[in-house]
């Protein structure tokens, strides 16, 4: 996930602008915060702020834009209790009445700082990002901009702020944030810039553990994980191994490190809403609690979502579109390079998790097969460029879910990582091996490294960039592929890459783990439904059978040829189609009425898997391949 902000400052003004270099005696005083997590049991933060201003007008803003999350969802209606006291009174504040993340006030004459109380009230129901659930009874994970207010005026990254958390008794806390002190329940942080700050979560819980992972030279990383019980800590070594595969494997990849040390935050719960948020020196997961512990997350998502954050560090933090580089929280972003910001980082979690053995080569397979079919359902394609749905993403995150199939949502993620295949590939066949897009990836992304920067760049950089690696109409090949309209998905990688497409009546590991994950049955490939466990439907493929009778999303399945719905009545009537043998009846609700549909569909079962071309170069097992041989 990520956010996408204008990019109103020149590129070389940004350079190096995320490191926060010890203060000299002529740099501002710094905020003061200080955050009071005792309360996060029954999920409330509370916050006190002391502000440097000087006498006359003020603005403070309450972030809007959030780096990560693509989209304005600074969760402000959760901001309550804000009270202004300056030298020694309360102050009346006004809040903007077109922007509405504005509060002005007057500093009297005689003020130095400007104090402000406040306090977040967490949500309890699952979905969302940062805005989303972020405290049980046992664990919280803090994002800093929740609770801040800070001037309108310089950019973020010039703001100091001296941080400090107080949590329940017995909590621990993981976060980047260099730690200044310890005083009993209350951490105290060295002086950053509000721009690491807000970069830098951090997790904590009574069930709280921290694993050293990776090489034991350079910088090091950690798996820290807070959970709702105990029984979720007990991580096997075989994941720790693969975590610390995951690290090597990165290192290989990009050649540099841009970070001083690196924690991956997983929370352990399943009261959030399962997703994740990428961070320059670390990233914020959120997992289920039973993710080291249940077989079946080594199929699904727990199994590549933190290497795609990991890869964010390089892609999205340290090179960043210039449109997402911005110098606050309020200026709007322009999200229209996600193909490259999430799209390549898509591509790259899928390669390193099986690179590092977080997933094996046939669970990869499958995820390829399955992530081309995908594409291939997305008649929304038909009217509207790839580019298109980067453009829209700050709408796309939170369209519904129904009709999607027709609308696109942010296929920017998987039909990226179907481009970015594509391209792998192809300078792979060009200079028969010699090169990859690994090479693109090292010059790209590798540099100097040793700290977090941001190193912004535009289309004409990455065209530049990959013309150096491979000579080729570049500019063309992503006109083609993102810019322009185009009915069909890019699968030429996976058949450059030595691999086809082809639909079997048996379902994969991973698409029966996904189904039974979900409480769905996913028969888009077969006659286009997706239909809950319950005869809800989530959504149709225009075109295919379950289309053309009339089904949609809202409606109910109640009966399959004359009995009872199960999900497993349905998967079997579907696969008693094959060769015209059976009939395919429903029984539909829809609100307070009731009707039959008959489809007419006679391809029986259909899920899709990936087939070796015979004769041809496994381009695709070469790219899976590990690239550091682990002890």
């Amino acid at each position: 996930m990520s956010l996408t902000r204008r990019g109103l400052l020149p590129a070389l003004a940004l350079l190096g602008w995320f490191a926060t270099p010890p203060l000299r005696a002529a740099d501002p005083s710094p905020i003061e915060l200080a955050v009071d997590a005792t309360d996060a049991p029954r999920r409330l933060f509370r916050a006190r702020l002391v502000i440097p201003a000087a006498p006359g007008p003020l603005t403070l803003y309450y972030p809007k834009w959030i780096q990560g999350e693509h989209q304005p969802s600074g969760p402000i209606i959760d901001l309550s209790g804000l009270k202004l006291r300056a030298a020694g009174r309360a102050i009346d504040w006004r809040r903007d009445d077109v922007d509405l993340y504005a509060f002005h006030c007057t500093v009297p004459d005689g003020a130095t700082a400007v104090e402000a109380t406040l306090e977040y009230l967490v949500p309890g129901e699952k979905g969302g990002y940062g805005a989303g659930p972020a405290a049980t009874a046992k664990l919280a994970i803090l994002n800093w901009y929740l609770v801040t207010l800070y001037p309108k005026g310089p950019p973020v990254r010039d703001i100091p702020v001296r941080a400090s958390l107080t949590l329940p008794p017995g909590w621990k806390v993981g976060t980047a944030l260099p730690v200044e002190s310890h005083d009993g329940d209350t951490t105290r942080f060295r002086t950053v810039s509000l721009e690491t700050l807000a970069d830098s979560p951090a997790l904590c819980g009574q069930y709280f553990r921290e694993i050293p992972i990776g090489p034991r030279d350079g910088p090091r990383h950690f798996l820290v994980l807070a959970c709702d019980g105990p029984a979720g800590l007990e991580i096997g070594p075989d994941w720790v191994a693969a975590y610390g595969r995951l690290v090597e494997e990165a290192g290989a990849l990009f050649g540099a490190r841009h970070y001083r040390s690196y924690r991956f935050l997983v929370s352990l719960t399943d009261q959030f809403g399962h997703n994740a948020i990428e961070h320059h020196e670390c990233s914020d997961n959120r997992m289920p609690e039973r993710m080291f512990l249940d077989e079946q997350n080594r199929k699904l998502s727990p199994a590549w979502v933190l290497p795609h954050e990991y890869v964010h560090s390089w892609n999205g933090k340290y090179r960043r579109p210039r449109g997402l580089a911005t110098p606050d929280f309020q200026q709007p972003m322009r999200t229209k390079m996600l193909w490259v910001y999430e799209g390549l980082t898509e591509y790259y979690g899928y390669v390193l998790a099986a690179r590092s053995g977080l997933y094996s080569p046939a669970l990869s397979r499958d995820n390829w097969a399955a992530v081309a079919d995908w594409a291939g359902n997305q008649v929304g394609r038909t009217w509207r460029p790839l580019a298109d749905t980067a453009v829209a993403a700050p709408h796309l995150y939170t369209a519904r879910g129904e009709w999607s199939r027709r609308r696109r949502g942010v296929d920017f993620y998987d039909e990226g990582a179907l481009l970015w295949l594509d391209a792998d590939t192809l300078i792979r066949e060009k200079t028969n091996g010699a090169k990859s897009l690994d090479d693109f990836a090292r010059a790209f992304y590798g540099g100097p490294g040793g700290k977090p920067e941001v190193k912004p760049y535009d289309f004409k950089d990455l065209v530049r960039a990959l013309e150096e690696v491979l000579p080729y109409d570049w500019k063309g090949f992503f006109e083609k592929r993102v810019f322009a309209v185009e009915p069909e998905p890019p699968l030429d990688g996976i058949t450059r890459g030595g691999w086809k497409v082809v639909y079997k009546p048996e379902r994969s590991d991973l698409q029966q783990a996904a189904d039974e994950e979900a409480k769905q049955s996913d028969l888009t490939a077969s006659i286009g439904l997706l239909v809950k466990d319950d005869g809800q439907v989530l959504d149709v493929v225009p075109g295919k059978a379950a289309d053309k009778a009339g089904l949609g999303p809202h409606m109910k399945v109640l009966a399959v040829n004359g009995r009872r719905f199960s999900p497993d009545r349905l998967r079997e009537a579907v696969a008693a189609t094959a060769g015209g043998k059976g009939k395919l009846s429903l029984v539909v609700e829809n609100g307070e009425y009731l009707k039959t549909y008959d489809l007419e569909y006679t391809g029986g079962a259909r899920y899709p898997h990936l087939e070796r071309v015979p004769a041809t170069p496994d381009r695709l097992g070469d790219i899976l391949r590990p690239r550091v041989k682990h002890e």
